[in-house]
């Protein structure tokens, strides 16, 4: 579904539910919602199975970072990755020809010194432990200079309606300037459904078959509001 046929999703329920409708702002804040309740719902299930990671894959992404990007150990995501959630930092090195690649255990404030004090399991510069400073803030132990990856999942774009008005009440969707929804097409309905559950309209999946039909049979004509 583009973002106008999400918007039609949720007021022809809102307005069979409750008499009335949500205007177009209000709509995007409902399926933005929506999108992080699914989210919450879809990342402990993550790597579980090949479906769910197919599911989240448009929002898996990657910051290299060099020693001159990880001064005293840290390392900061930038500020306009939209970074939301930690998936796996990676450090690699060199030894002779060949490329090491090394997995970076991430440890709570806790647990960090009784870690660093390890006699029987060691933290060096090719064996580093990782903290989560503040978000995007990553610092490793010892607190030297890597070169490595981490790989997170950013946050899923808000949808933009744009529109434009003639004679001050008809409103005429802009495709061109609107934003999508980033998830796959089979995630919309799920995504819509959580809008209308945090406004309490719970719909059964036959309902959710009767409005598909409506729509075959071209018999639902959709209204925007401001």
């Amino acid at each position: 579904m583009n973002i106008k046929q999400c918007v039609d999703f949720l007021n022809f329920w809102i307005r069979k539910e409750r008499g009335a409708f949500y205007t177009i702002p209000e709509c995007m804040e409902l399926i933005d919602a929506g999108q992080l309740a699914y989210y919450m719902d879809c990342k402990p299930k993550y790597a579980t199975s090949q479906l769910i990671k197919d599911i989240l894959a448009p929002f898996k992404k990657k910051y290299n970072f060099t020693p001159s990007d990880t001064i005293s150990g840290y390392i900061v995501i930038p500020s306009n990755s939209d970074y939301l959630d930690l998936l796996d930092v990676q450090i690699q090195y060199q030894v002779s020809n060949r490329i090491i690649y090394y997995p970076v255990k991430m440890y709570n404030e806790d647990e960090r010194a009784e870690r660093l004090n390890s006699q029987i399991d060691p933290v060096t510069v090719t064996s580093p432990i990782g903290e989560m400073d503040v978000p995007r803030y990553i610092r490793l132990y010892p607190t030297s200079g890597y070169t490595g990856t981490v790989t997170y999942f950013k946050r899923p774009v808000k949808p933009v309606y744009a529109y434009t008005l003639i004679s001050g009440r008809v409103i005429v969707y802009n495709p061109a300037d609107s934003v999508q929804l980033e998830w796959r097409d089979t995630e919309h309905t799920p995504i819509l459904l959580k809008a209308l559950a945090s406004i309490g309209i719970n719909l059964s999946d036959q309902e959710v078959s009767q409005f598909a039909e409506l729509k075959a049979q071209q018999n639902y004509q959709g209204y925007n509001h401001l």
